[in-house]
This record gives structure tokens, sequence and C-alpha cells, in this order.
């Protein structure tokens, strides 16, 4: 459990090379893996949530209304 009560771990096994390629980055820029993980989940789930919006507003669905399709219209 994270002592940090809006904070969740996450542990996930990855392919080494692509782990050097992330340890590389932290040596040359002085960063550590945490920092940059947390960056990188953090600008592509701000994204995703833009994408999401957008589809919801395009499509024109209230995601929080419930049994309702595009425009209002009862599945």
């Amino acid at each position: 459990m994270s002592p940090h009560p809006q904070r969740t771990e996450l542990r996930v096994e990855l392919p080494a090379d692509e782990v050097a390629v992330l340890d590389g980055h932290c040596q040359a820029t002085g960063l550590d893996r945490t920092a940059v993980v947390r960056r990188l989940l953090r600008e592509w789930s701000e994204t995703k949530l833009h994408e999401a919006i957008v589809i919801c507003r395009v499509a024109g669905c209230n995601p929080l209304a419930p049994e309702h399709g595009r425009n209002g219209q009862q599945r």
C-alpha cells in the first residue's frame, strides 16, 4: 500500500533494452527513473483524457447519462 493516499503503486516488467534507454536518458539528464516514468504517464493520461473529452463533445454524448447514446438517444 502506498504511503501517499492519492497514489497507487504500479509494478511492471519491461524489456531490458527499453530500460537501458530509460537509464541512459536518466544518466544524460540527471533525472531518476521515477520522475521520468511519472512524467511520461502524466503526459499520456492527459492526452487520453483530452481525446475522450473531444470524442464525447463531437459525438454529442454524455458519459454520465445512464443508458443514453449519442445526442441523448435511447439505446
